[in-house]
This record gives structure tokens, C-alpha cells and sequence, in this order.
């Protein structure tokens, strides 16, 4: 028991997602109530405590609670009896990484502090990435973009913004992202006639047109933005569709909106 806490502190101090279980009803023996495990995000029990055939049949619904982000109780039946689990997701702050620190990405890193999003900013140029441009971000890097992308850390809790300064920099990153494991969300500007001239690059290059239908392009709900600030809130606004399973019309699947022309 005193394992499963220590464990479960780290994973809270290190910003980790994962599920943490408990059996809350059991009549077999070999899972008695009260039995605990934590699980990552890829399902896999890190500390042991439950059977391997218990795991197995949990697979499912944690992956549920991941993506779901609420609670749940399991009924698992068995030929001798039956289990009842709680199944509780750890949510770590969602990450924000802005990949580009032009005009749109400083509203952008204020709106997402605002939305209690932990950011980053990226770009290469000293003028645009350093701590006075960006004030309340959580970091700021000034680092080519590939490189600073294989360094990040990407898990199911973060949300990737490319507003990049050009066409050359948006094919860098976004290669680079799709190489990762899958983040929340994806999200890239430009016009339409920009992104698709991108999408052909890179399915040339060997990406698949399952892992480009993954990204929001042209960025954004379609709200007609045209300033920095207004840009910055379609964007949110569709990263919080996105996070909390809403509804909207984004750009991507729109003729209206300007912002990305």
C-alpha cells in the first residue's frame, strides 16, 4: 500500500497521466477489496498488484478513462464470481506547445495561461523567443524546431499549435510531430491552397493520409477572425472543443473565416 502512494505521488510531482484503480467489490480470492493498482497511459499496471487476467480485461475501459477524462466503476464477471473496480484517471496540467513566436503566438501563450494550460514556446530566433517577449509561459525555448520537438516529451495530454513563419519551418514541424507519439491535438495555420501544397509534401515523404486527416488545418473555429488576439481565441476555442469533446464548425472543414489566407 505505502508502494502505491509513493508511486502515486511521483507520478503527480512529474506531471504524469495515468489511471489509478481500486477494487470496490469482489468475491474471488485472488483480487480481495480494497486491492490497488496504478496503470499508464498505455494501459499497463506498473506496480503489479492486479493479475495479469485482471489487466487484460480492463485494458478497454482505461483507455476510456484516458480519453474520456472522468471516472468510471468496471463490472468484470467471472466464471467463480465477479469484481467491481473503480477506475480514477490522474490528470496531469495539459501542456500547450506553440511552435513559432510571431504576432499570433503571444495572445496565444496568454490565453492559454488563462486557460490553465502549461506552455511552451518555440522558435529560433532570439528577438522572438526570449522571457520578455513572453512573460507568463511556463518555458521558452530558442531552438531550431526539430530539435526542440525530439526533446519534448508528447503524451495523450498535449496540444500542439504550428504557427510558424513560413512553409519551409510548418514542413519541419510537422514532421517532426507526427513522428511523436499521438498528442491531444494538432493543429497548424495556413491557407487552404498552403496546407494542401504541405500534405503533398509529406505524403511523398511516406506519411499516411490517416495521420494528416490528424491535423487541424487550416487552424481554428470559423469565426472570421482577423486579429492576433482574434486568431488566438478561434484557436482556443477549438483546442477546447477538442479537450472537452464539443461540437463546432473548425476551418478545416469550412469555406468561411480568413485568418489562415
Amino acid at each position: 500500500m505505502i508502494e502505491f502512494y509513493s508511486v502515486l505521488n511521483q507520478w503527480l510531482i512529474d506531471n504524469r497521466l495515468g489511471v489509478a484503480g481500486t477494487v470496490v467489490s469482489s468475491n474471488l480470492e485472488f483480487c480481495p477489496v480494497g486491492s490497488k493498482f496504478l496503470a499508464n497511459e498505455a494501459g499497463q499496471d506498473v506496480l503489479g498488484q492486479i493479475e495479469v487476467r485482471m489487466m487484460n480485461f480492463l485494458e478497454e475501459p482505461i483507455q476510456d478513462v484516458l480519453r474520456l477524462k472522468t471516472p468510471q466503476v468496471v463490472d468484470l464477471g467471472f466464471p467463480k464470481g465477479s469484481v467491481k473496480v473503480f477506475l480514477d484517471p490522474i490528470l496531469p496540467q495539459a501542456r500547450l506547445l506553440i511552435l513559432g513566436g510571431g504576432h499570433i503566438a503571444v495572445p496565444l501563450a496568454e490565453m492559454g495561461k488563462l486557460l490553465e494550460f502549461q506552455v511552451s514556446v518555440v522558435d529560433d530566433r532570439p528577438s522572438f523567443a526570449n522571457s520578455a517577449r513572453f512573460r507568463q509561459v511556463n518555458q521558452v525555448l530558442c531552438q531550431n524546431f526539430e530539435t526542440a520537438i525530439q526533446k519534448f516529451a508528447f503524451d495523450a495530454n498535449t496540444y500542439i499549435i504550428i504557427v510558424t513563419r513560413g512553409h519551409r519551418h510548418d514542413n519541419t514541424c510537422l514532421q517532426e510531430v507526427l513522428k511523436k507519439t499521438k498528442p491531444a491535438y494538432i493543429g497548424m495555420i495556413g491557407s487552404r491552397r498552403k496546407v494542401a501544397a504541405l500534405f503533398e509534401d509529406l505524403l511523398e515523404a511516406g506519411f499516411s493520409e490517416e495521420e494528416l486527416k490528424s491535423v487541424h488545418a487550416p487552424i481554428g473555429l470559423d469565426i472570421g477572425a482577423q486579429t492576433p488576439a482574434e486568431i488566438s481565441v478561434s484557436i482556443m476555442a477549438e483546442i477546447t472543443m477538442v479537450r472537452r469533446f464539443g461540437y463546432s464548425s473548425g476551418l478545416k472543414t469550412q469555406k468561411g473565416g480568413s485568418h489562415n489566407g
